[in-house]
């Protein structure tokens, strides 16, 4: 029997629901994982565009300062995404 996208997303939200109701503890810890997740987007974003904005900046003008930066935020984005994909209370 075929389900389209709206059958799904009803039954993702009934099991939803019903794990909230069983296991309210599980469904915050799921939310703190989400929140931590979220985090970690925004901050890989943020440092890979001031790393570009940097770069660009220490390329146009001769400023090793700001071109420094540039790879300093850069190598940061790579680092924060590879500490988190590696910590233990990630969900996979």
């Amino acid at each position: 029997m075929p389900m389209n996208d709206d059958k799904v997303t009803r039954a993702i939200d009934e099991i939803e629901r019903l794990l909230a109701h069983d296991d309210p503890a599980f469904v915050q810890r799921l939310r703190q994982v989400q929140r931590r997740d979220d985090v970690t987007v925004l901050s890989v974003f943020v440092l890979l565009a001031a790393g570009a904005v940097l770069l660009t900046v220490g390329l146009a003008t001769p400023s090793w300062p700001a071109f420094a930066g540039g790879l300093f935020a850069l190598a940061s984005s790579v680092l924060v995404d590879r500490r988190h994909k590696r910590s233990p209370g990630r969900c996979a």
